[in-house]
């Protein structure tokens, strides 16, 4: 079997969470079959648009360079024909047997099309919520969960994607390489206002809304099959309006060999940690004002991420959750390789996930299980089908430092807690596992695909 995978990145180029778990099942695939991964590079030296094929660890790997240099729409942000055209000439290539969509941020939905007129079946897994909200997210511009229902909420969350014009990025790029960070903001926030103020009225940025809503939701009939990592993100597409039938519940799968080693580095200290992007939806603010109220010294709180590119912002809230910072025994560990996460969770004895966003099946939580590493969580989207409160974790009540400041005083006070959490928790589904379930899933479709060729040819 032919398979390819689609996704916004992959490793080495970046190695986050939907990307390591794209590695490590496209391993598992190639197997007994051939792999190819098709992603997005932003390369300001490469043509705009440019296909680079090469080899990586026995994967046939397509590239395809997207910088936003030639955006001149929102539009484009979702449904780019030249990427999709790209993408066409690939398909041409090799000729798949199935393709696997992990994600199109920065791609185009009209890949889907492509896959389409070459009669190719199509896999969708969902990671997030990027076919219904821009963001992908459903959080407000005031950092409360979205329910979608309100398409005028979506203007202040998504004014920097309506705001796209022909020429802002390459102009955008031009200042990047001459003016400060606060200048180069400053630039930024007078653009907006003038677009808000002359082309981009109330009306106009709903009506640009809206047919991003209604595009996917034709978008969504063209797909073969969605797989959902959780039973709450499945729920929820459900409700966009895609079938029951055409959407499974399967979840991902891990690579626990990685995590047999593990022994924790001793300490004199109750480490908890957080790890991941350090981004608003992950609720670090939520974290640090919670520790800000602890006073007990031999307690302390690593915090594992990097700043990431917020709505076009880069650092400011790094900054933010720094200055709100009054415990000196919160420390800023820096990035890290998710593929030495084993380093990361040796020196953690609990992990905290305060996320305020309807998370779809956090890889963070299930990769602390593999560690047996107890988890504090938010109660919100599918975090509560992972962590079973007072059974192998501990939820709290999302966006409530308070709350959370309880949960985790409850541990420093009761330490033997720890070892008994730990004694209930189970490992995650392995990636052997995960695969023989997504080959199943696979062969399903191209039979099906196959006998209604056959149909048809017999019927002409």
């Amino acid at each position: 079997m032919k398979i390819l995978q689609v996704i916004h990145s992959f490793p080495p180029y970046s190695i986050f969470g939907t990307e390591i778990y794209t590695c490590n099942l496209s391993k598992k695939l190639i197997q007994n079959h051939k792999v190819y991964i098709f992603y997005r590079i932003n390369d300001l030296k490469k043509k705009e648009y440019e296909i680079m094929r090469n080899r990586l660890d026995n994967f046939e790997i397509f590239t395809i360079n997207n910088t936003f240099r030639l955006y001149s729409s929102f539009g484009m942000t979702y449904k780019n024909n030249a990427i999709a055209e790209k993408f066409g000439e690939v398909l041409d290539q090799i000729k798949p047997d199935i393709v696997h969509i992990q994600h199109l941020l920065y791609l185009s939905t009209k890949i889907i099309e492509e896959a389409q007129k070459r009669k190719v079946p199509v896999v969708f897994s969902l990671h997030d919520y990027w076919l219904i909200c821009p963001q992908g997210q459903l959080l407000r511009h005031n950092r409360i969960a979205c329910d979608g229902n309100n398409n005028s909420e979506c203007i202040n969350c998504i004014l920097h994607q309506l705001s796209i014009k022909k020429s802002v990025f390459s102009t955008y790029y031009f200042l990047e390489r001459y003016v400060s960070e606060f200048l180069l903001q400053l630039f930024k926030n007078i653009y907006l206002s003038y677009c808000k103020l002359s082309f981009l009225t109330k009306n106009k940025a709903l009506s640009l809304i809206e047919e991003r809503i209604d595009y996917m939701e034709n978008t969504c009939s063209k797909i073969d099959l969605f797989v959902s990592p959780s039973k709450f993100l499945k729920r929820r597409f459900i409700e966009f309006g895609i079938p029951e039938d055409k959407i499974v519940f399967s979840p991902h799968g891990f690579d626990l060999d990685n995590f047999k080693i593990l022994k924790k580095i001793p300490s004199n200290k109750l480490r908890f940690g957080f790890i991941g992007n350090l981004l608003p939806a992950k609720g670090v603010h939520i974290l640090i004002e919670s520790l800000n109220k602890i006073k007990n010294n031999n307690v302390e709180l690593k915090i594992y991420g990097q700043a990431m590119s917020y709505k076009g912002m880069l650092g400011n809230y790094l900054h933010h959750i720094k200055k709100i910072t009054k415990n000196k025994n919160i420390r800023f560990m820096g990035g890290f390789d998710n593929r030495n996460i084993t380093k990361v969770f040796q020196e953690i004895d609990v992990l905290v996930v305060p996320s305020i966003w309807y998370e779809n099946s956090p890889l963070v939580v299930q990769e602390s299980f593999a560690t047996k590493t107890p988890v504090i969580a938010s109660r919100i989207g599918g975090i509560p089908e992972l962590v079973d409160d007072g059974v192998n974790g501990l939820l709290f009540d999302p966006n409530d430092p308070d709350n959370l400041y309880k949960k985790i005083n409850l541990i420093i006070e009761n330490p033997s807690l720890i070892e008994q959490i730990r004694q209930n928790i189970k490992p995650p589904k392995s990636i052997e596992e995960n695969a023989r379930e997504i080959e199943e899933i696979y062969n399903k479709l191209i039979d099906t695909n196959n006998n209604k060729s056959c149909r048809l040819l017999r019927a002409q």
